[in-house]
């Protein structure tokens, strides 16, 4: 089934995805109004306080929403809930909005996740950009910047979006880069990668940054990292770094050519909030067809203040099926 996404930023208009997915970038915010609105209070920074202020301007419900991946646990308005009471408030909308600027990867899978038994068939994404992170010099090293964004947690899948690992079989790892390298290093740590012939690691690179030379401190902080795993450029993508569309069709590229039956494509989306978007619809697409995909990531906790001012505001509709 073919469907295809009117892009009105520069992408070609003709361009036809060949999933159930059809991408709609907005680029106008008035009379933005849906159903239901979720988002997760309190924002850590400026960027996240005027995206809720936005959902409570324009929205008729504003639904606070987290999860605990630890626990895989779910709160909805303060109240302990469940994936039934999820899908419950889901279900009674025909469109619903995603305050991504707030909400973590693991809320949005788990409303991708209630979307298929439900009525819903749109689902709008709501992103803004920061002007600026919070960084300092590294030492001994005037052009490198280090940030600190994020307490990173334990690696692990969530449930709808995982696939087994065993260090036996082959598989491939692609990471979605960001600008702190202690986050790859933890992943293969916590994987005990001691045989990397088994596995296929690929990288994708926020390009065109948010900002330019931004991806300068993307690719410098990584150098070690892709040394020690022995690649190359042929192991690294560029995929512009606010397109959630480009994400997703990037990674169902390297899919294409990676994917294998006797393994599995692993996928940890570690750099900007738009890749990491269309790392959850490919995975909420591959495993609807139970293909052998895996989310594999951190789930951290973002630090206050780690952005500052507001940058690009970004609305992308995207249509389940058809």
């Amino acid at each position: 089934m073919t469907c295809s996404g009117r892009i009105p930023n520069g992408d070609d208009p003709s361009t036809a995805i060949p999933f159930p997915l059809a991408f709609f970038i907005v680029l106008s915010f008035v009379d933005w109004i849906r159903d239901s609105h979720f988002c997760r209070p309190p924002p850590v920074d400026d960027r996240g306080a005027a995206a809720i202020d936005n959902l409570k301007n324009t929205g008729n419900q504003v639904v606070k929403f987290n999860f605990d991946a630890s626990k895989h646990a779910i709160t909805l308005d303060g109240a302990s809930s469940n994936i039934q009471g999820l899908r419950k408030i889901v279900a009674a909308h025909k469109k619903i909005a995603l305050d991504a600027t707030t909400l973590g990867l693991g809320e949005v899978l788990q409303v991708l996740r209630c979307l298929a038994p439900t009525g819903c068939k749109t689902i709008d994404l709501l992103y803004v950009e920061p002007v600026s992170y919070q960084h300092q010099h590294a030492p001994n090293h005037q052009l490198a910047q280090e940030f600190s964004l994020t307490n990173n947690c334990k690696f692990s899948a969530v449930q709808g979006f995982a696939h087994e690992y065993f260090a036996d079989h082959p598989s491939s790892h692609v990471f979605m880069l960001g600008f702190e390298p202690s986050r790859i290093l933890s992943a293969i740590e916590q994987r005990n990668l001691e045989d990397i012939s088994r596995t296929s690691f690929h990288m994708i690179v926020g390009v065109p940054a948010f900002r330019p030379g931004w991806e300068s401190n993307s690719i410098r902080a990584h150098l070690e990292v892709m040394e020690n795993l022995q690649l190359n450029e042929s192991n690294v993508r560029y995929c512009q770094a606010n397109s959630v569309r480009e994400a997703y069709l990037t990674l169902w590229d390297l899919y294409r050519t990676l994917g294998d039956d006797q393994g599995c494509f692993f996928v940890s989306p570690l750099g900007t909030k738009p890749h990491a978007l269309g790392a959850a619809l490919f995975l909420l697409e591959t495993k609807g067809f139970d293909n052998p995909t895996s989310l594999y990531y951190d789930h951290p906790s973002r630090l206050p203040k780690r952005s500052e001012n507001i940058g690009t505001w970004h609305h992308i509709e995207v249509a389940i099926g058809t």
